[in-house]
């Protein structure tokens, strides 16, 4: 049967006619590239949850990262947006005329925000260098020891191998340390050359580099990060724009306490104070520092505005530990919301194996929406303000200030899900998702635009 006549059996019985939609929603869904496309669409009041629009609302696509919405919502809901992660650092032993004859001991409690380039004015290593000094200690005989850090192996199965080892696959872990990313610096020349490596940062020990980037004629970032936990080679390959003095790219940094530990003993070196690494009987331990991470609500303001996937699964496993499909499931359940045809693998979007119906977040927005709950609802990036939702505004800035919503997007799926206000005052909640469409970026974005613009109408 035509797509187009199930649509307008399926979609009669709502007020499309009266805000003026149905045309427009066919038009969306008859752009070009996305004509066989899979579009779920979920369009509600939130004064009162009155439906407005609704395609495929109940069925399961891949949300990518829309999926956020759900861990920095439950965790402001579940701990509150004071809630602070709390470090604490030991040292063994006793202080003699500035000898330290034990170690120090970093207990990691799963901040994911030691030395985060979202807090330059929280620096982890360099406080806790001056705590150090601030005891008087000139020299430590035993080791930096960080307690209960694990390498990053517990990576999702349906995570992509692409993904893996590139910035935005940097895993959640008990200890983490510069946002679990390091930074190649490239140098390129003619179109055609190896690209040279000139350096590394933070320092990756006892890693070989296997280098097969080019210099091309592109102006971009074309390059992949291939390895994992594990592997004593990480192999970096694809193209960067020629003739670049410096050209940086981001790659995970699977061991993030053998990184932070290195930079710490250099700093201490660089302050005169000796780290000996002899192997000490452990002793009685005495509290030196401890660093609270920034409150809740400011890691949520970053999570959702610069869709940070190692905050996402941060939270995830605060609030959800490793039941995370099954406590989200009971907390959507608790607000009344349906949980049918939910899947998800992780808390941040990145799995292709998640699924969800529109419906269930933009139901859950409505539900937030009339709490008010200014925490989450400031973390949404803004239309005219972020960049993140520039060409859905593009070339409708009435858009710009009201449309205020988390974006996601993987290869084939773009997903957008938050707030819209309409020219008669009214704030809707709304959900768009679409998988395997063929256009390009831009022209299902003045697609989904143009839908929204006419939903103000």
């Amino acid at each position: 049967m035509n797509k187009g006549i199930l649509l307008i059996g399926f979609l009669l019985w709502t007020e499309l006619c009266g805000y003026g939609q149905l045309s427009v929603l066919e038009e969306l869904l008859n752009t070009n590239g996305m004509r066989n496309a899979a579009v779920s669409v979920s369009v509600k009041r939130v004064c009162d949850g009155k439906e407005i629009v609704s395609c495929n609302s109940e069925m399961a696509l891949t949300p990518a990262s829309v999926v956020k919405i759900l861990p920095t919502w439950f965790a402001l809901q579940e701990k509150g947006n004071n809630f602070r992660y709390r470090t604490n650092i030991f040292y063994t032993g006793e202080i003699k005329e500035g000898i330290l004859s034990g170690d120090i001991i970093v207990s990691a409690a799963g901040d994911p925000t030691l030395d985060s380039r979202f807090f330059p004015h929280r620096p982890f290593v360099k406080n806790l260098v001056a705590a150090i000094q601030r005891v008087g200690i000139t020299q430590i005989n035993g080791r930096i020891l960080i307690e209960g850090a694990v390498l990053g192996t517990n990576i999702p199965r349906s995570w992509a191998w692409e993904d893996v080892s590139n910035y935005y696959g940097a895993l959640y872990l008990p200890f983490n340390y510069r946002d679990n990313i390091c930074v190649f610096n490239f140098q390129t020349g003619a179109v055609g050359t190896l690209a040279k490596l000139v350096s590394i940062y933070p320092a990756l020990p006892g890693i070989e580099i296997l280098n097969e980037v080019n210099a091309a004629t592109v102006n971009r970032d074309n390059t992949w990060i291939y390895g994992g936990p594990y592997s004593k080679v990480l192999c970096v390959r694809g193209t960067l724009p020629a003739n670049r003095k410096s050209f940086k790219i981001k790659g995970v940094l699977h061991d993030p306490a053998t990184a932070c530990i290195n930079e710490l003993e250099n700093m201490l070196t660089d302050k005169g104070i000796g780290v000996e690494n002899n192997i000490l009987t452990d002793t009685a331990r005495t509290l030196l520092v401890y660093f609270d991470s920034p409150c809740l609500e400011e890691i949520v303001f970053h999570t959702n505005k610069a869709s940070v996937n190692l905050f996402a699964e941060a939270l995830g496993v605060l609030i959800g530990g490793k039941e995370w499909q099954k406590k989200v499931s009971a907390l959507l359940i608790e607000a009344g919301i349906d949980t049918q045809g939910i899947t998800l693998h992780d808390a941040c979007g990145l799995s292709s194996l998640d699924a969800l119906p529109a419906c269930v977040l933009t139901d859950l927005l409505v539900y937030i929406g009339r709490r008010e709950h200014s925490a989450f609802l400031n973390s949404l990036p803004l239309g005219g303000v972020d960049g993140g939702l520039a060409g859905y505004c593009h070339a409708y800035p009435q858009l710009n200030k009201n449309l205020q919503a988390k974006t996601g997007s993987m290869s084939g799926v773009r997903s957008l899900s938050g707030y819209l206000t309409n020219n008669k005052g009214e704030r809707l909640a709304f959900t768009i998702l679409v998988n395997h469409y063929t256009c390009t970026v831009a022209q299902l974005q003045r697609a989904v635009g143009k839908f929204l613009s006419h939903l103000m109408e």
